[in-house]
C-alpha cells in the first residue's frame, strides 16, 4: 500500500499523465516543511491530504473531516 506524501506524489506523477482525473488536492497552508514530492507543480497544494501526526496531531481530525467533505463535494456524493 502506498502511503505518505512522497509516495502520493510519485503515484500522482504516473497516473495523471495517463488520464486519471484527480480529486482531493489539499492546500499546504499551515504546514511547516522544507520540501515535498506531494506538491502540485505550482507548489500551492498537496496532491492529497497530508497529515503530520508527529508535529500537528491536534489538526488531524479536523483536516480529515474537511478533506472528506471536500472530496465528497468534488465527486458529487
Amino acid at each position: 500500500m502506498l502511503t505518505g506524501p512522497r509516495r502520493s506524489g510519485m503515484l500522482h506523477d504516473v497516473i495523471v499523465p495517463n488520464g486519471a482525473e484527480m480529486v482531493g488536492y489539499w492546500p499546504n497552508e499551515g504546514y511547516d516543511f522544507l520540501a515535498s514530492k506531494a506538491l502540485t507543480e505550482d507548489g500551492e497544494f498537496f496532491v492529497g491530504l497530508s497529515l503530520d501526526d508527529e508535529n500537528q496531531f491536534t489538526e488531524t481530525d479536523e483536516r480529515i473531516a474537511k478533506w472528506c467533505e471536500q472530496i465528497s463535494a468534488e465527486l458529487e456524493l
